[in-house]
C-alpha cells in the first residue's frame, strides 16, 4: 500500500502535492470540528429534553392524585389532555398501584415500552427515565396523596401513601431535527472558514513554491548532466538557504569531480590497487591488479580479501595489522599471497583506511607490487654474504652471528653449547690425486652428510677448504651431561664422515678428526672460542686422527668414562646378569614388618658394586631406564609370588620404583598387568613408588594410567615429596594411597625447625587428603619418636636395616615380626 502510495504521489509535482495535502487536511479539519461541535450541542439538547420530560411526568403525577383516590378518569382527562399538549408528547397512561390502567392517551407501541413493574424505591415527586428506545423516552414517576399540610380536606396527620404511577413518553424526533440543524449550521460555518483559509494558503504557498520551482529547476538541470548550474538565491530566507547550499554543494561536487579525474588517472599506475568497503569486500580494482593477481575485476568484485591470502601467515600477523589500521589508519609491508593460479608470490603491500565524518572507517584502499624479483636478489646478496657457494652452507660470518646468540642465549637459561671443529683427515691428498672437482664434489657429500646429523636449531658451517664447524645449542645444564650430549654427536659425526662414498662411478673413503669445546655464558672472544675447538682438533690429529678430543683434558677423561660406564651398562641391561634386587624394611610404630622397597643394584664383574647415584642418572639420560625397569617391575613380581607362599611373609607390601620416562610408555598400563597376571600376583601387595617430576608433563594421561592401575588394585606412593614442583591441584586428583616424607627432611628434623615444620606440613596434608604417611631415612629412635608423636605412623631407614640381598631381608622377618 505505502509502495502505491508513494508511485501515485510521484506523479504530481511538490506544488501539486502540497496544495492537495493542505486542502485535505483543511477540509478534514473542517468536517472534525463540525462533528464536535454538533456532538456537543446535541448532547445538550438531548441533556434538556430529558429534563424537561421529567418535569412533565411529575407534573401530571400531581395533578393525577384525586383521579387515583377515587378511581376515576374524569378527574384526570384535563391534565392528560394538557399534557399531550407539550411538544414531543405522544402518549400518557395513568395506573393504580395495582397496575389496572385508569387513563390511556396518545399511540404508544405496547411492545416498545412493556408493563411497567411496580418500584419499592420510589421517591415521592421525582420522575425517572424509565425506559428508551430508539424512536422515544418513558418517563415515569410515582402517585402519593398529599401531606395533611397540603390536602384540602380535614384529616389526620398520616405519612404520603403510593397511590400509582403516571407515565409519559416522548418522541425523539425534535431531538433528531435539531441535531440536524445544528450539524448543518456548524458544518456551513466551518467550510466558510475553511475556504478562506484555503485562500490564504493558496496565497502563501504561491510565494513560496515559485523560489522551490526555480530551485527544483536547477536540481534538474544538475541532475541531467550539466556542471555550472547554480540556483538563483530568492524567495523566503530558509529556500533562499537550500538554494545557497545547493550552490555549495555543486562547486564541491566540481572540485571532487575534478579530484576524480585526477584519481582516475592514479588509480591506473604501475601498482595493483584495490578498493574495499569497511567489511573488506572488494568493490574496484584496476588493469594492474588483474596483471598481478589473474583475477578479472568481474571475479574479484564483491569477494573479500581472503581469495588472495596465503595460509603462511599466522593469526597474529594479521592481528598486528589490524590494530596498526585502527590505530593509524595505514600499514604498510611485506606479505605473501596467492595469485589465480595458486602460485605464491610475494608483495609490497600499503593499506590506508578511509575514515568518514562519524570517525568511523568506510573503505580501505590497497596498494601492492609483486617484490618477486626484488626478494630474488635479496637471497642472492644474502647467499653471497653468509654462505658457501660450494655446499651452500653457512659461512663463517653467518657462524659469528649465530654464536653470538648462542652465547647470548646460554647466559640466560643459564645451558650449556658445545662448538665442534670438523677437518677431513688428508683432503689435500684426494685434491692431488682426484682433482679439485672430485674434492668438491665430496666436500658438497660431506655437508649433506653433516646436515643430517644435527637437531633443527642447531647449525653446521664451512669455514673454508676441508674445515667446517657445528654448533650445538641448549644442552643439559650439567657440564658432564652436556659433554656427553657432544661427544655422542663428534662420534655420529666422525662415524658418518667416515663411510664410503661414490663420486662420478668410483668409490672414495675420508675420516674426519674432531675438536669439541663447551661454552656457557659470555667469553671473551668468539674467535677464543674457535681456537679453542682448534686447539682439541690438532689434538685429535695428533692422536691418530678419526678421533674426537676436548679441549679440556679433564673433561676429556670425564667424558671418555662416562662413555665407557653406559657401554658396560648397555651390556649389563642386555645380558642382564649383573643387576640385582636389595630389599629395605618398613615397619609401623608397633615395630612389626609391614613391608620392603625394592632398590635395584649392579654388581660389576671389574667394577664391583656400581652406585645407584652413578649408573641411573645415566639410565635416564640413555633411555637403557626402560629395559631395566621392566626387569625390576619383573623380578619384584616374581619374589611378591614367592612370598605369598611363605605364610610369615604372605602380609608383605613391595615398593617398587617406576621412572616417569617408564610410566610415559604407551604400553605401561598393559606391561605391568600382564606381569602381575603371569606371576599370580596379589595386586594389593604390590605398591608402585613416583616421584613429583612425573607430573611435569601430560597429567591427564598419567592420572589415567595410575587410575587404571588401581582399579585392579595396585595402589601408589609419591615418592621424595616435598622436593619438587607439583601442584596441590593435580596432586588431589591422584588416586594415591600414601605420601613419603623425603629423608632430606628427616635427616635434620631434630635440629632445623624448618625440616621439623615441612614433616609436620606434610603428615597434616596426608591425613587432610585421607592418604598413609610414611617416612624414609629414619636413622635414631629419637627420629622416629619425633616422627610418631606427629602423626606418623610408618618407617623406613638404617634404624632398621639397610637395603640388603633377599636372603639377609628374609632372615630378619623374624626380628620385625
Amino acid at each position: 500500500m505505502k509502495k502505491i502510495l508513494n508511485e501515485f504521489l510521484q506523479r504530481f509535482t511538490f506544488n501539486h502535492q502540497l496544495g492537495f495535502t493542505v486542502t485535505l487536511g483543511v477540509l478534514f479539519l473542517a468536517l472534525f470540528s463540525s462533528v464536535v461541535g454538533s456532538w456537543q450541542s446535541n448532547e445538550r439538547v438531548r441533556l434538556g429534553l430529558l429534563e424537561q420530560g421529567q418535569r412533565i411526568a411529575e407534573n401530571l403525577a400531581r395533578q393525577s392524585t384525586l383521579a387515583l383516590i377515587y378511581a376515576s378518569a374524569d378527574n384526570a382527562a384535563e391534565a392528560a389532555n394538557a399534557t399531550m399538549a407539550f411538544p414531543g408528547v405522544v402518549s400518557v397512561e395513568i395506573r393504580d398501584v395495582s397496575q389496572r390502567t385508569l387513563l390511556t392517551r396518545g399511540n404508544a407501541d405496547p411492545a416498545e415500552f412493556p408493563t411497567l413493574l411496580e418500584q419499592t424505591n420510589w421517591v415521592q415527586d421525582a420522575a425517572v427515565l424509565d425506559a428508551e428506545s430508539r424512536n422515544a423516552w418513558r418517563f415515569t414517576a410515582p402517585v402519593y396523596t398529599q401531606s395533611s399540610a397540603e390536602s384540602p380536606f380535614n384529616v389526620q396527620t398520616a405519612a404520603p401513601e403510593l397511590l400509582g404511577h403516571v407515565s409519559v413518553v416522548m418522541s425523539k424526533a425534535a431531538l433528531s431535527q435539531t441535531t440536524t440543524d445544528i450539524f448543518v449550521v456548524n458544518l456551513a460555518t466551518s467550510f466558510s472558514f475553511a475556504l478562506l483559509f484555503l485562500f490564504l494558503i493558496r496565497f502563501l504557498t504561491n510565494r513560496m513554491t515559485l523560489p522551490l520551482n526555480r530551485l527544483s529547476a536547477s536540481m534538474g538541470r544538475a541532475k541531467a548532466g550539466e556542471s555550472q548550474v547554480r540556483a538563483e538565491l530568492a524567495g523566503p530566507k530558509d529556500i533562499a538557504g537550500m538554494a545557497h547550499a545547493f550552490n555549495s554543494m555543486m562547486a564541491v561536487l566540481e572540485e571532487r569531480e575534478a579530484a576524480l579525474s585526477v584519481a582516475a588517472i592514479a588509480f591506473e599506475i604501475e601498482e595493483g590497487m584495490i578498493v574495499t568497503d569497511r567489511n573488506e569486500v572488494i568493490i574496484r580494482v584496476n588493469r594492474v591488479f588483474t596483471k598481478l593477481t589473474g583475477y578479472s575485476a568481474e571475479e574479484a568484485i564483491g569477494k573479500t580479501l581472503s581469495i588472495f591470502k596465503f595460509d603462511s601467515q599466522n593469526a597474529e600477523f594479521y592481528q598486528h595489522m589490524r590494530e596498526s589500521l585502527h590505530r593509524d589508519n595505514y600499514w604498510q609491508g611485506e606479505i605473501w599471497n596467492r595469485r589465480k593460479n595458486d602460485e605464491i608470490y610475494p608483495e609490497w603491500l600499503t593499506i590506508t583506511a578511509v575514515v568518514g565524518t562519524d570517525g568511523e572507517i568506510t573503505n580501505y584502499v590497497c596498494a601492492f607490487s609483486d617484490i618477486t624479483e626484488r626478494k630474488e636478489a635479496e637471497e642472492k646478496i644474502c647467499a653471497l654474504a653468509f654462505y658457501d657457494p660450494l655446499t651452500q652452507l653457512p659461512n663463517r660470518r653467518f657462524l659469528l652471528d649465530r654464536l653470538q646468540q648462542a652465547l647470548a642465549l646460554s647466559t640466560r637459561n643459564d645451558r650449556q653449547g658445545a662448538l665442534l671443529f670438523i677437518d677431513l683427515d688428508n683432503f689435500k691428498s684426494i685434491n692431488d690425486t682426484q682433482g679439485h672437482a672430485v674434492g668438491d664434489l665430496l666436500l658438497i657429500e660431506v655437508a649433506n652428510r653433516l646436515q643430517g646429523c644435527i637437531r633443527e636449531g642447531d647449525t653446521t658451517a664451512r669455514l673454508g677448504g676441508d674445515e667446517f664447524v657445528v654448533l650445538l645449542e641448549d644442552l643439559d645444564e650439567d657440564e658432564q651431561v652436556a659433554a656427553a650430549q657432544a661427544e655422542t654427536v663428534g662420534e655420529k659425526i666422525r662415524e658418518i664422515i667416515g663411510q664410503s662414498y661414490l663420486i662420478n662411478g668410483h668409490e672414495h673413503h675420508s675420516t674426519a678428526s674432531i675438536g669439541i669445546t663447551l661454552f656457557r655464558g659470555p667469553v671473551r672472544t668468539m674467535e677464543e672460542m674457535l681456537k679453542r675447538a682448534d686447539v682439541a682438533l690438532y689434538q685429535a690429529k695428533a692422536d691418530g686422527r678419526n678421533a674426537v678430543r676436548f679441549f679440556d683434558p679433564a673433561m676429556q677423561t670425564a667424558v671418555s668414562a662416562r662413555v665407557a660406564l653406559e657401554s658396560d651398562l648397555r651390556r649389563a641391561v642386555s645380558e642382564q646378569e649383573q643387576f640385582l634386587l636389595y630389599y629395605q624394611p618398613q615397619v609401623d610404630s608397633s615395630g612389626r614388618m609391614i613391608g620392603a622397597e625394592a632398590l635395584v643394584r649392579w654388581r660389576h664383574p671389574e667394577r664391583g658394586m656400581v652406585s645407584p647415584a652413578d649408573f641411573i642418572p645415566l639410565a635416564e639420560e640413555s633411555g637403557l631406564i626402560l629395559p631395566l625397569g621392566h626387569w625390576v617391575m619383573a623380578t619384584a613380581c616374581e619374589q611378591l609370588a614367592a612370598w605369598a607362599a611363605q605364610p610369615e611373609m604372605a602380609h608383605l607390601t613391595l615398593a617398587v620404583n617406576v621412572s616417569a620416562k617408564q610410566f610415559r610408555l604407551p604400553t605401561f598400563v598393559e606391561e605391568v598387568l600382564a606381569l602381575v597376571d603371569y606371576f599370580g600376583v596379589d595386586t594389593a601387595k604390590l605398591k608402585l613408588e613416583v616421584t613429583e617430576s612425573l607430573l611435569l608433563d601430560n597429567v591427564d594421561d598419567i592420572i589415567a594410567k595410575m587410575t587404571a592401575l588401581k582399579a585392579r588394585g595396585i595402589s601408589f606412593s609419591m615418592d621424595d615429596f616435598g622436593t619438587g614442583y607439583s601442584s596441590l591441584s593435580y596432586l588431589k586428583r591422584l588416586p594415591l594411597y600414601q605420601l613419603k616424607i623425603d629423608q632430606s627432611f628427616v635427616r635434620d628434623v631434630l635440629t632445623d625447625p624448618n625440616d621439623a615444620a615441612i614433616a609436620r606440613i606434610i603428615i597434616s596434608l596426608a591425613k587432610s587428603m585421607n592418604l598413609a604417611v610414611i617416612a624414609e631415612g629414619v636413622e635414631t629412635e629419637a627420629q622416629r619418636e619425633f616422627l610418631e608423636l606427629n602423626g606418623c605412623h610408618a618407617f623406613q631407614g638404617y634404624l632398621f636395616s639397610k637395603p640388603v640381598p633377599i636372603k639377609e631381608f628374609e632372615q630378619l622377618i623374624a626380628k620385625y615380626a
